[in-house]
């Protein structure tokens, strides 16, 4: 009669600390506080299902009873219980009622409470008083795959080791010797797509590579791994991503029913389409990626080409869509007509223009109006010009003929001109300070000079923290909001004079005046919003991006700089 069947999961199960795989820090921890006897009265054991746990506490137990390994035979000291089964006070009572009597065998006690998190409220009251203070033959280790939901009281009290994820390619190569002592070949990518499929965990990835071995194949390819899984050609899916892409609905539409005649699901397409783009954007971010062991030759040469041809704003919008998609094909009762649609929609979003093109588009229109507003005061300006030239002009020509009241005029420009007291630097000041003066009409001119100046103190106070009362020309009239310095309205009335070269009084009022600058700004801000959400090609955008909404808007003169 032949030996029972052994899964795989349990008969290369380790059975001494150091054939853990993939717990470096947890292992080299416990082995010096052991060699050091330092060992704590409870730990907790922490991580996602598979990463071994149950066989770490197990080996922990062995340990600090001066075994070096596990045996098969279950030792009478050791009590291995599922804590789903002590819930309520009484099961717990009676758990822990051997607790006052010494071990039999060893020298301690050991109580293993897998899935800790599921005792009860009342059970947890029953074991804090003996994890506090426990006989010095007792020991106490937890594991659970749910540590937030473990009280404090509980956590405060243990020693806590969070076991990691095993690396893929660590999981990968220990499925190559696994299976390489059962007389079979696994080849590497076959390992790796086990090993992805696993996400980490070591039990996953047994039970998978025990599923792979039940075929009898002496060498178990990625093709029959795939099958096995269920897993879509990866070829076909890079092949449905570049018909998205050039706007080929037809052919995507082709593509996904082949893929879904042949036995995959709606949702494993679209989720094998999101973990393309997220490929594809990590080899955009980082081309170094590619290169990384476990990587295979489609993703490699392929995801290479691809990640070229696009930009970081076509993934971003592929990702969105599919992702929002993802969300519709799991919640639905037709997976495969929303699926889809879900494409269709991603064919013709292809041809939208992106959030940033749409708003720079509509800055460059309102650029353009500024750009006609502005031509009046540029004609303004040639004028100073052109009487400047006639004045050259008359100069030069005889006064023969002209008024007497014109060649007056004449010679009193010529002796301004001619006055050594006269500087034209001074003019020029002066007739900058003019234009300053006549260019303060309201407050927020009065704060945009200060900026301009860049009296940024000032300018901030003036803009955020003051209400205007009244503004007349010379006379400011605010209410403070908040503390400002006492020199505050010196330092305007002082400045401006500078400035303008007219006298301006700033005096405070408590009457409630004006919102501040900044709220006019915010409340222009959100009516410039309110626009931009009318206009057609601004809707086309936010109805391919369900849920998004436009948060801010950059002027494109300071975006340059």
């Amino acid at each position: 009669m032949g030996t029972s069947f052994l899964a795989l999961a349990r008969k290369y199960r380790p059975n001494k600390l150091q054939d853990l795989i993939g717990q470096e820090v947890f292992v080299s921890t416990i082995k010096n506080s052991i060699d050091s006897d330092r060992t704590s009265h409870a730990y907790l054991l922490s991580g996602i299902r598979g990463v071994g746990k149950t066989t770490a506490a197990r080996i922990l137990a062995h340990l600090f009873n001066g075994k070096t390994e596990t045996k098969d035979n279950n030792p009478i000291d050791l009590y291995e219980v599922d804590s789903a089964r002590y819930t309520g006070v009484n099961e717990m009572r009676e758990l822990l009622d051997g607790i006052k009597y010494r071990p039999s065998s060893w020298k301690y006690k050991v109580y293993i409470l897998d899935e800790v998190h599921m005792l009860s409220n009342s059970a947890v009251s029953s074991l804090l008083k003996n994890l506090e203070e426990p006989p010095e033959y007792v020991k106490f280790i937890f594991c659970t795959t749910e540590p937030r939901k473990i009280p404090a009281t509980i956590i405060s009290r243990c020693q806590r080791f969070d076991l990691k994820r095993v690396s893929f390619n660590l999981l990968a190569e220990h499925l190559q010797n696994i299976a390489k002592k059962e007389g079979s070949q696994l080849e590497i990518t076959a390992a790796n797509l086990i090993a992805k499929a696993a996400d980490g965990s070591v039990r996953d990835g047994l039970s998978i590579l025990d599923k792979s071995l039940s075929s009898g194949e002496q060498k178990i390819t990625e093709k029959y791994v795939q099958d096995l899984l269920g897993l879509v050609d990866r070829t076909k899916i890079y092949s449905l991503f570049k018909n998205l892409m050039n706007g080929k609905p037809k052919e995507s539409l082709d593509i996904f029913n082949e893929l879904y005649d042949s036995g995959a699901e709606p949702g494993t397409i679209i989720q094998d389409l999101l973990d393309l783009v997220h490929w594809l954007t990590r080899v955009h971010v980082t081309p170094e990626v590619v290169n990384e062991p476990g990587t295979s030759e489609i993703d490699k040469n392929m995801g290479e080409e691809l990640a070229k041809e696009l930009n970081m704003g076509e993934l971003s919008k592929t990702w969105q869509i599919l992702l929002k998609g993802y969300q519709e094909v799991q919640s639905h009762d037709m997976p495969n007509i929303i699926a889809e649609m879900v494409l269709v929609r991603l064919v013709y979003a292809a041809d939208l223009p992106t959030t940033d093109e749409v708003v720079k588009d509509l800055l460059k229109k309102n650029h353009d109006m500024q750009t006609h507003s502005d031509r009046g005061k540029v004609q303004e300006n040639n004028v100073d010009d052109t009487l400047k030239e006639e004045y050259r002009k008359t100069k030069e020509t005889p006064t023969k003929n002209i008024k007497t009241d014109t060649v007056m005029e004449m010679k009193n420009v010529e002796n301004l001109v001619k006055d050594p007291e006269v500087k034209p630097q001074d003019n020029k000041t002066k007739m900058e300070k003019k234009q300053e003066s006549m260019a303060l009409s309201c407050f927020k001119d009065v704060a945009d000079l200060f900026l301009k100046k860049k009296e940024i103190l000032l300018f901030n106070n003036l803009f955020s923290h003051v209400r205007l009362v009244n503004f007349q020309k010379g006379k400011i009239e605010l209410n403070p909001m908040e503390d400002l310095p006492k020199d505050f309205s010196n330092k305007i009335s002082s400045l401006l004079k500078d400035w303008t070269g007219d006298r301006w009084i700033l005096f405070f009022s408590q009457e409630k005046g004006e919102m501040t600058l900044e709220e006019q700004s915010e409340r222009e801000k959100k009516d410039t919003i309110k626009q931009l959400m009318q206009d057609k090609r601004v809707k086309e955008i936010l109805q391919t991006f369900p849920g998004s909404t436009i948060g801010d808007i950059i002027e494109e003169e300071e975006k340059d700089e």
